[in-house]
């Protein structure tokens, strides 16, 4: 089913940092040139592979510095790209504020190959968005996971307000989780999304594990149709200090595959 007014599939929410609660720890060592600059680095930047349901692959790489209050998005960067398995570099370009895009529908070379490695890169000179590292390397790398994605709603709403429960397979990737309220034309649910430039540790601590994740009160409120999509990801952490010294602490790399959306209607 195609929705006319639905929001943008799970894009690259590909997030560049390699998922976690805790912030990377450098490889080379604590203290460090390379671990302290990536500590004090504003340049925060997450990026999103995934294969879709029918086979299309987007990709998606957010930037945002955190050296203002509030923070901000990025839209100074340039030969931002995504190196895919087989050695093609996929452009990525500006589609809304710190936020650098690319489909498969209009890039045939963007593939989803498991068991690859993925690098994204990009260029940034702006001073006031990346201070102390601005003309840096960088760059981060990640490996695409081999996996057969399913989920469902196992315990669906009975009424409005009602809570429910997801459940997913493979149990041991995170789950990116967004229920869609088709008449009101609203997101409900998101637990990882980037619609607001503030970035902070609890983003990331959102992402579920586990198989399972029960949806509060809010998600089903109101009575309609809803779409609820999902995506099973790995995400990558620590990156390589020696490629990526410049990537703020916040960075990460999201890549898996999507299931088939689902659709509920809740009285």
């Amino acid at each position: 089913m195609t929705l006319r007014t639905a929001p943008k599939p799970f894009t690259a929410i590909a997030a560049l940092t390699g998922l976690v609660l805790t912030l990377p720890a450098a490889k080379n060592g604590c203290g460090s040139l390379e671990s302290n600059e990536t500590f004090l680095s504003p340049v925060q930047a997450v990026t999103t592979v995934l294969e879709h349901a029918d086979g299309s692959v987007t990709a998606e790489l957010v930037l945002i510095s955190t050296s203002v209050n509030p923070h901000a998005f990025v839209d100074s960067a340039y030969d931002v790209g995504l190196r895919v398995p087989g050695g093609a570099e996929v452009q990525l370009s500006l589609d809304s504020a710190g936020h650098y895009t690319a489909s498969s529908q209009s890039d045939p070379s963007l593939v989803y190959t498991a068991n690859e490695t993925y690098q994204f890169s990009f260029d940034l000179d702006d001073e006031a968005a990346a201070k102390q590292v601005a003309g840096g390397n960088f760059t981060g790398v990640v490996d695409a996971p081999d996996d057969t994605v399913t989920f469902s709603l196992a315990e669906p709403p009975e009424f409005a307000g009602d809570v429910a429960r997801l459940e997913w397979s493979p149990s041991s990737r995170y789950g990116l989780i967004r229920v869609y309220h088709m008449e009101l034309e609203e997101v409900t649910y998101a637990n990882f999304d980037f619609d607001e430039a503030q970035f902070d540790g609890s983003k990331w601590a959102r992402l579920t594990k586990g198989g399972s994740k029960e949806l509060g009160v809010d998600t089903f409120a109101e009575p309609g149709n809803y779409q609820v999509s999902f995506c099973a990801v790995d995400a990558v952490r620590d990156f390589d200090t020696s490629l990526s010294a410049e990537l703020g602490a916040l960075s990460g790399f999201l890549i898996g595959r999507c299931a088939e959306d689902q659709f509920i209607t809740v009285q």
